[in-house]
């Protein structure tokens, strides 16, 4: 699948400039994150992402919301291993420099989501769906073990989260949080949206020339 062209031009003129390992560095903060809120259960309130906080100077928050555990039970462990999947593969996919700017774009516009619409972000889960998105759409076929037993193939994983934040929006979430969820997924947009365009821009062409 092409990337949009301006990807390519900006990794071959500041391509040095990416984060080293940086599925593993965001696996131990996760489990930094989870031992310190297992220890001290109030900590999550001083690192999540509060706009509010952050311009009283609280500025950690614009890093440290990322640390903040999906889950304070054994499904962690798996969660871990399948994190330390999906950054692999789209290491694989893309390299260093790819994976880091997808990282950082989306978040950048969670950060900008959550204050432009003043939504605070408690997890690490609006920017890591954006990433069930990315290799789902790269590999959709390839299969994961659930539970590390059931087969499932990434596409059927995207597409479940996908349900499961329209509906958490549709039925629970306020206007602002949806626009901030459409902030995060900035990263998403701007990699893979012009692809999509051209493929639905090509379908309405092939339609009207059958007609």
């Amino acid at each position: 699948m092409l990337l949009p062209a301006w990807i390519s031009k900006l990794e071959k003129k500041i391509g040095w400039l990416h984060i080293p390992q940086l599925g593993l560095i965001l696996i131990c903060l996760q489990i930094l994150g989870f031992i310190l809120i297992y220890q001290r259960p109030e900590m999550a309130q001083v690192l999540f992402l509060d706009p509010v906080a952050l311009f009283k100077g609280e500025l950690w928050r614009l890093f440290t919301f990322i640390a903040i555990p999906l889950t304070s039970d054994f499904l962690m462990l798996f969660l871990w291993w399948f994190l330390y999947y999906i950054f692999k593969s789209l290491r694989v996919q893309w390299g260093d420099f790819k994976l880091t700017l997808y990282f950082v774009l989306g978040w950048m516009g969670t950060v900008l989501g959550s204050i432009i619409f003043k939504v605070p972000v408690d997890s690490f889960m609006l920017m890591l769906t954006t990433f069930f998105f990315a290799i789902a759409t790269l590999i959709p076929e390839y299969e994961v073990l659930f539970f590390f037993i059931l087969p499932i193939k990434m596409k059927w994983i995207a597409l479940f989260s996908a349900i499961v934040l329209f509906l958490q929006q549709a039925f629970f979430g306020a206007w602002q949080l949806t626009l901030c969820l459409l902030f995060s997924c900035i990263n998403y947009l701007l990699f893979f949206g012009p692809h999509f365009y051209r493929l639905l821009r090509d379908e309405m062409k092939k339609r009207r020339e059958n007609i």
